[in-house]
């Protein structure tokens, strides 16, 4: 299951110090090439979602390798020019924002997607013809834990069934441009009916406006596999699905429309290692527990989410096999996996936490005052550092109290 070698991960805790984060870019580059060769004749855009991981290498890279990028703030937008992206190939997807981040990006002249009739209102007042796309919430319950089901009819995203009418009858009086239509499920999809009904809904809704439409977004939340038994989506299967859908679309319009997908951790999840110490082991009661010198502070996937992560023991992988509640060191209720089987775990041993490329450093916090880990692309044998360690100097600098 590893992409890196072992032994070249525990020299990277080595020369790095731990906790850390290891990328490896061909992991990436390989999920790129997946999607791309997905598709057949649609040969869709994509723009990664770069909440997902947004440390400039990692999205320098992934521009590198076509692809544009999508944002939700104007920080991430930012981000993205600095790792070299061109503001056309940028996306500005936000939620409840104020106004202002809209004129944000409008500046910039990156594209925007609205969910909301007041934020229509308001660029038609400040910014009258501007090219808009409209973020639609297909009412589709999908995806893994119910946090991250973005798409169903109680989400906070999204213009709603009951708006569409309202919506088309507004934009047909305004000077804005609808050039795109846009939805996102959620996170770990893999089964098709959910995705087929919403897609069917979102062509159903992008017809109202073919005459000024030039993109059609289906956004991302594609599953990749983190347990050993887990089964990835088929993207050959669910690209030729989704090309034939889309290329009847586009005779019904009579015209040629792009087909965008924005995947998120679908490119970098399982690119990404957590490599931590073993504080201690501690061998009473009914489980052994090894903890670890990390915590949700710097992965809150299992705590958030109870997500899973498979865990290896680098450092004694041909060791008898235990079960292990496997915690970390804030002073909190702390979990990375209960009841566990894993090689022996001793004082000092190295587990790796795996697809911690998602969702891992971009989440993390200096919650108990603590700094967070240095990040390192690992590249073909060749290690970049990216992103140094933090470390309680760096905290204080943000606190302006503590220098006066």
């Amino acid at each position: 299951m590893l992409t890196i070698p072992r032994e070249d991960l525990l020299a990277l805790g080595g020369e790095y110090g731990l906790p850390l984060f290891v990328y490896d870019a061909e992991v990436i580059r390989h999920q790129i090439r997946l999607l791309k060769e997905s598709f057949g004749s649609s040969s869709p855009e994509i723009r990664y979602a770069c909440k997902a991981l947004n440390t400039i290498a990692v999205l320098r890279l992934i521009h590198q390798n076509g692809c544009g990028i999508d944002t939700v703030s104007p920080g991430e937008i930012i981000m993205a020019m600095k790792a070299g992206v061109p503001a056309d190939q940028i996306s500005f997807t936000p939620s409840g924002v104020l106004p202002s981040e809209y004129q944000f990006a409008i500046e910039k002249g990156v594209r925007i997607h609205v969910d909301q009739l007041s934020i229509l209102q308001w660029i038609e007042e400040n910014f009258p013809g501007t090219a808009v796309t409209l973020r639609l919430n297909p009412g589709v319950k999908a995806g893994g834990h119910h946090k991250v089901q973005v798409g169903s009819s109680g989400s906070k995203f999204g213009l709603h069934a009951d708006q569409v009418e309202e919506i088309k009858e507004w934009t047909d009086q305004s000077s804005l441009h609808v050039t795109g239509v846009h939805m996102h499920l959620g996170s770990d999809i893999s089964e098709s009916t959910s995705f087929d009904e919403a897609y069917d809904y979102l062509l159903s809704v992008a017809m109202l406006w073919k005459d000024t439409l030039d993109h059609v977004d289906l956004g991302g939340g594609f599953k990749v596999p983190y347990h050993p038994e887990d089964q990835a989506i088929d993207m050959s299967s669910f690209g030729e699905r989704v090309s034939r859908r889309f290329d009847k679309f586009c005779q019904k319009a009579g015209k040629k429309i792009s087909l965008v997908i924005e995947p998120g951790k679908f490119l970098v999840s399982q690119s990404g290692y957590l490599l931590m110490e073993t504080s201690a082991v501690r061998e009473a009661g009914s489980t052994d527990m090894a903890f670890l010198y990390s915590g949700f502070n710097h992965f809150v996937r299992p705590m958030n989410y109870e997500a899973y992560h498979h865990l290896i023991n680098l450092s004694n992988p041909n060791g008898e096999i235990n079960k292990y509640d496997v915690v970390g060191y804030l002073c909190e209720t702390d979990t990375f996996a209960l009841n566990r089987k894993l090689n022996e775990i001793r004082t000092g041993d190295i587990i790796a936490l795996l697809n911690a490329g998602a969702y891992g450093y971009t989440m993390a916090s200096n919650y108990n005052g603590r700094p967070r880990p240095a990040e390192v692309m690992y590249d073909q044998g060749k290690a970049t550092l990216i992103r140094r360690a933090e470390t309680i100097e760096d905290i204080l600098k943000t606190d302006l109290s503590a220098h006066s």
